[in-house]
C-alpha cells in the first residue's frame, strides 16, 4: 500500500497535529507500508529518517486566517492564495502521477489542495479533521464553503474526538468517524518517576502554547485563591511557546502586581518535557475547549495527576474522580479547590492517577489508533 500525507502549514513539528501525523508515519513504515509526505513549508522538514518515508516539500498557503478580520487586505491576499494554490495542485499532481498513491490522507483543516490533487488523479481521499478552530485556535478558514464541499465529497472524514464530529457534521451534514489520537507510549511513560507527594511542595505543570485558549490565567487565580486561603506549599510551573506577547504581558502583570512569584514560574525554553514531568505531581488542562487533548493522554502516560476543564475533548478522555480530576472551565475557584481536594485526600489521588496511567496505556497507543486508520483504508479500497 502507498499512502500520501498532505501535512498541514506549521513552522514547528512539536504542535500536536504535527506530532500526529510523525507518529502514524512511522508506525505505518514500521509496517511496510510506503509512505509520501507533502509538506507546504519550504525548508520545513520532519525528523524522519526511514527507507519507507518519502518527504517533498512543496510551498502552498493555508486558507487559516484570524477569526475576526474580515480587511479588504486580508481579502486580497485570500485571491492571490487561490491563484497560487491552482499551480501548486497541478504541481503536485504531477509529481505523484507516475507513482500514484492508492489513498490520500489530509491532516488538519488547512487548505483544501490535498482534495483538489486526489480528485485529479481519480485517488480516494480521507479528510482528517484534528481541530475546532475557532473554539481552540480562535481562527477560521477562508471560504470555507468550498472546502466544506471538499469535504463532504472525501471518502470519509475523520474526527480525533466526539466534540470535532458533532460540530462537523452539523456543518457537513456527512456522517464522520471518530479515531482516537494515539501517541507512542515508550516517548512519554517514565519509569524512574519520583512517587506522587513524595516532597512537602505539590508541583503542578501547565505545558502547552502559552495563549488565551490555553487558560494559564485561569491557573494562575487559582494559585491565588490557594495562598490567600493559607496554602502555600503549591508552586505553579508554565512551559509553552509565548505566542501571544499582550496575553503573556497580562499574565506577567498579573503575577507581579499579587506577589505570586514564589508560587508561579513562567518558561519557553523547554529541553526535555519528560525531565520536567518526573519532578511534577499533578498536570493540568485548562483550555477553553480541546479538540482532542493530546497533552491529556502524555500527562497520564508520563504517571503525573491529571486535573483538566470540563469541556471539549478533555471532558470525554477525563472521568472525574476515577482516572483524572475535572473542574469547571471559566472558574479558578472551582480548579482550587479540586487542588485543594487533592491535598486533602492524597491517597484517592494516587489511585486515581494509577487510573489514568492505565487509561493512556490500554486506549491511546499508537498502534491501536493506525490499526483503526488502516482498517479505514482497506474498508474504502
Amino acid at each position: 500500500m502507498h499512502v500520501c500525507f498532505f501535512s498541514h502549514y506549521s513552522k514547528t513539528h512539536k504542535n500536536g497535529a504535527s506530532l500526529s501525523l510523525i507518529n502514524i508515519a512511522k508506525e505505518m513504515a514500521n509496517r511496510g507500508i510506503k509512505v509520501t509526505i507533502i509538506i507546504p513549508n519550504k525548508d520545513f522538514r520532519f525528523p524522519i529518517n526511514h527507507k519507507n518515508i518519502k518527504m517533498i516539500n512543496i510551498p502552498m498557503f493555508s486558507k487559516r486566517t484570524k477569526i475576526n478580520d474580515y480587511s479588504i487586505q486580508n481579502n486580497v491576499k485570500e485571491i492571490v492564495k487561490i491563484a497560487y494554490n491552482t499551480i501548486v495542485v497541478r504541481k503536485v499532481s504531477k509529481i505523484l502521477k507516475d507513482n500514484k498513491p492508492d489513498i490520500i490522507h489530509i491532516n488538519g483543516l488547512d487548505s483544501s489542495v490535498g482534495a483538489r490533487v486526489a480528485k485529479s488523479l481519480n485517488v480516494p481521499y480521507i479528510w482528517h479533521i484534528r481541530q475546532l478552530l475557532e473554539e481552540d485556535f480562535g481562527i477560521r478558514l477562508h471560504n470555507n464553503n468550498k472546502i466544506y464541499q471538499m469535504l463532504e465529497d472525501a471518502d470519509s472524514v475523520i474526527a480525533v474526538s466526539r466534540t470535532v464530529k458533532e460540530k462537523f457534521e452539523k456543518k457537513l451534514g456527512k456522517e464522520i468517524e471518530i479515531i482516537y489520537n494515539g501517541i507512542p507510549l515508550d516517548e512519554y511513560v517514565i519509569n524512574n518517576k519520583k512517587p506522587l507527594f513524595s516532597q512537602e511542595t505539590i508541583n503542578i505543570l501547565l505545558a502547552g502554547r502559552i495563549v488565551e485558549q490555553k487558560g494559564q490565567l485561569e491557573a494562575i487565580k487559582a494559585i491565588k485563591y490557594l495562598v490567600d486561603n493559607a496554602i502555600w506549599n503549591v508552586k505553579l510551573t508554565i512551559i509553552g511557546s509565548m505566542q501571544d506577547n499582550v496575553y503573556v504581558k497580562e499574565i506577567k502583570e498579573y503575577i507581579k502586581r499579587f506577589g505570586l512569584n514564589d508560587y508561579i514560574q513562567i518558561s519557553d525554553h523547554v529541553n526535555d518535557l519528560r525531565e520536567i514531568r518526573k519532578a511534577h505531581d499533578i498536570g493540568l488542562i485548562c483550555s477553553r475547549k480541546e479538540a482532542f487533548g493530546r497533552v491529556t493522554i502524555e500527562t497520564m502516560a508520563s504517571g503525573m495527576l491529571v486535573i483538566g476543564a470540563n469541556t471539549g475533548g478533555t471532558l470525554e478522555i477525563i472521568k472525574d474522580h476515577k482516572n483524572g480530576y475535572l473542574y469547571n472551565q471559566g472558574d479558578p475557584e472551582s480548579l482550587a479547590e479540586k487542588i485543594k481536594y487533592i491535598i486533602n485526600n492524597k491517597k484517592e489521588a494516587i489511585s486515581v492517577k494509577n487510573n489514568g496511567y492505565r487509561t493512556a496505556l490500554e486506549k491511546y497507543s499508537i498502534s491501536q489508533n493506525v490499526d483503526r486508520i488502516i482498517h479505514l483504508y482497506k474498508r474504502i479500497l
